[in-house]
């Protein structure tokens, strides 16, 4: 029933309704006003909504927020409820404007200023300054906030807001407050001059502020005492305004003089923590005036320092560093500053990223000195720096450093200088002698604490001649021993060349066992890599091998049996003859030509006749070819020794 008399209301068209809204907002309970001020928005009539602004202070606090959210619904009523004749109504309007930050409104607490009722205008004094403020601090809170609210929580990102809805906000609301406050400064003269000038001073954050123009603007009536105030000591809010005095309005002469006289902690860090200025050409030229940029010298300086604690000595850095005089002066300055911060680790990292913000050819004096620095962390960063900026011979400096520094840092130092040495070694690696690169890679080894790793690295992944060149140098340089595990997942590898490298150089290792490597190569899936172990093994002359060989020595394959043969051979194994007379009788005809090969290596020519039956009645024409190979060979070799014995 009660919601079918309120919609009876909001669709009326009879004043009336509004006046029964009213009473009801101003008589009834919490839950009676909400659904009248619900109604009276509906209705959206001039009369109405200039009801809601004058009862707006009477409302609870529910419900204010309620028509703070509709504020701009309410524009055209704020408006009417200004030319009011009742100082309720107006100052319902001017605290309505200022609560819901509505800058378009500004010129109306401008105006409000030259009426004749000082209370109103006092209060639209203090509205128009409490806009100033709240433009000033959203705007700093967008210029810190993250633009895509990256590495943020989602809690941290709610409380922190959308940026792109605050920017929208600043550049609807802000112009106008701006607008406003330079013309109420030029236009009233009355005794809150000193409440606008500090408005004016908290918009003048940006160089096209309209506030900071006055400083340019001729005849403007709030300009000489801006300028006066901006050549004081600054508060901490109204920084920027000078330092944007300072380089764009013409008062670098009072610069200098008004630094002097900064003693309180809360300004000198809202000066000090500014990052924009920094960069600012104007106002370096600025900083050269402050005792004719060379700063202190040793004697103020010092006596400076024992005045402040250590967090506010730290952040005289900045100012040594914008201040125009040379690398070594400065570099003279902030290792006392350094020095004086021996037992405050936040003031000296200050001090270190200075020295990093310096270009690349700048002095390196002071990271030098954090090297030794007894904190870890400072030593890591400076190590860090120098090898980004890569001075000259920076690598003896830090392979100096490694005898002294602690473990962490000696591993900053291995993993920047050691791909260096490294990188060098390993390309001039194939165009070393033998007896060169050996004693150039122990060296390198015994430097960095990671050449192993390095090396092994290089094993495990990569194109397949960097890994038998990284393989081939394990083996060089007699560290096999210490790459058994990854030398032993090479042997797995799909390709054959690498697993016949791995089997070489795992058969030379001293730990492990013959067999094992036997094994591992004699049960590859490839017969090249088992024939290839075979050849290892043969040099080895071990008499362990022997039955292994033997074994092989009947292998379905050809040029793996001609290599146990061999090998069986060259140990003097009886069993080697009769596996070779086997092997050129055997039915298969590449096993007869591997068996004509290992004869002809071994050189058993005592066996020559069956190669003539070979070469002469084998049904197989290779077969037949190649035996007629050997035997020209033999012949040509008969005859060079003749030709030796005459």
């Amino acid at each position: 029933m009660l919601s079918q008399l309120v919609q009876a209301l909001v669709v009326s068209k009879n004043e009336a309704a509004d006046d029964v809204l009213l009473e009801a907002m101003r008589a009834g309970n919490e839950a009676e006003k909400a659904l009248a001020l619900n109604a009276l928005f509906r209705r959206g009539t001039l009369k109405g909504l200039g009801g809601v602004v004058e009862q707006y202070g009477d409302l609870p606090s529910g419900l204010q927020g309620v028509v703070r959210g509709n504020v701009k619904q309410l524009h055209a009523a704020l408006r009417e409820c200004s030319k009011n004749s009742h100082q309720k109504v107006v100052l319902a309007a001017i605290r309505l404007i200022a609560a819901g930050k509505q800058g378009k409104l500004t010129y109306i607490l401008a105006e409000g200023l030259h009426g004749t009722d000082d209370f109103l205008a006092k209060n639209a004094c203090d509205a128009i300054v409490e806009l100033a403020r709240w433009a000033a601090t959203l705007t700093r809170k967008l210029q810190r906030m993250n633009p895509r609210g990256e590495g943020q929580s989602d809690d941290k990102k709610e409380d922190a807001g959308d940026p792109v809805e605050i920017y929208e906000q600043l550049m609807a609301e802000r112009p106008e407050i701006e607008y406003a406050v330079a013309r109420a400064i030029d236009v009233h003269r009355g005794k809150y001059g000193t409440e606008l000038l500090r408005a004016a001073l908290l918009l003048a954050d940006w160089p096209l502020s309209k506030t900071l123009a006055i400083l340019h603007t001729p005849k403007h009536g709030g300009q000489s005492a801006m300028v006066r105030r901006l050549q004081q000591t600054p508060d901490s809010e109204h920084v920027e305004a000078f330092l944007l005095g300072a380089s764009q309005g013409g008062l670098r002469s009072h610069f200098g003089a008004a630094f002097s006289h900064i003693v309180e902690p809360p300004v000198l860090d809202a000066l000090l923590r500014r990052t924009h200025w920094l960069k600012d050409g104007q106002l370096q030229i600025c900083m050269h005036q402050v005792a004719r940029g060379v700063w202190w010298d040793d004697a103020e300086l010092s006596r400076d320092l024992l005045r402040r604690d250590d967090e506010d000595a730290s952040r005289i850095g900045e100012w040594i560093s914008v201040s125009g005089m040379h690398d070594v002066m400065q570099d003279e300055r902030l290792e006392k500053l350094r020095q004086h911060l021996g037992n405050h680790f936040m003031g000296r990292l200050r001090l270190l990223r200075l020295a990093m913000r310096r270009p690349k050819g700048a002095s390196m004096a002071l990271l030098k000195a954090f090297l030794p620095d007894p904190d870890e962390r400072l030593a890591r960063l400076a190590v860090r720096e120098i090898v980004r900026r890569r001075p000259v011979d920076f690598e003896n400096m830090l392979i100096k450093l490694t005898t002294t520094a602690p473990d962490s840092v000696r591993r900053v130092i291995s993993r920047a200088v050691g791909q260096v040495g490294f990188d060098n070694f390993w390309e001039r690696w194939d165009r070393l002698d033998g007896e060169t690169r050996k004693a150039a890679g122990r060296a390198m080894l015994k430097v960095l604490s990671d050449g192993l790793k390095r090396l092994e690295r290089k094993i495990r992944g990569g194109p397949l001649e960097q890994r038998i060149k990284a393989i081939s140098i394990a083996q060089e340089l007699g560290v096999a021993d210490s790459l058994e595990a990854v030398l032993t997942q090479a042997c797995a590898d799909p390709n054959p060349k690498l697993r016949s490298k791995a089997v070489a150089v795992l058969a030379e290792i001293k730990g492990m066992p013959p067999e094992a490597v036997l094994e591992k190569a004699l049960n590859d899936v490839d017969p090249r890599v088992r024939a290839n172990a075979i050849e290892v093994l043969e040099a080895k002359h071990r008499v362990e091998f022997v039955p292994l060989l033997a074994s092989r020595a009947r292998s379905p394959h050809s040029r793996e049996r001609a290599n146990a043969i061999k090998a069986l051979a060259s140990m003097r194994v009886g069993a080697a003859a009769p596996q070779l007379i086997s092997m050129m009788q055997d039915e298969r005809s590449e096993h007869r030509i591997s068996g004509l090969w290992a004869m002809r290596e071994i050189g058993v020519w005592n066996m020559i006749n069956e190669v003539g039956k070979l070469a002469k009645d084998d049904p197989n024409l290779r077969v037949r070819r190649y035996a007629m190979t050997v035997l020209r060979s033999v012949a040509e070799m008969i005859q060079k020794t003749k030709k030796t014995a005459s």
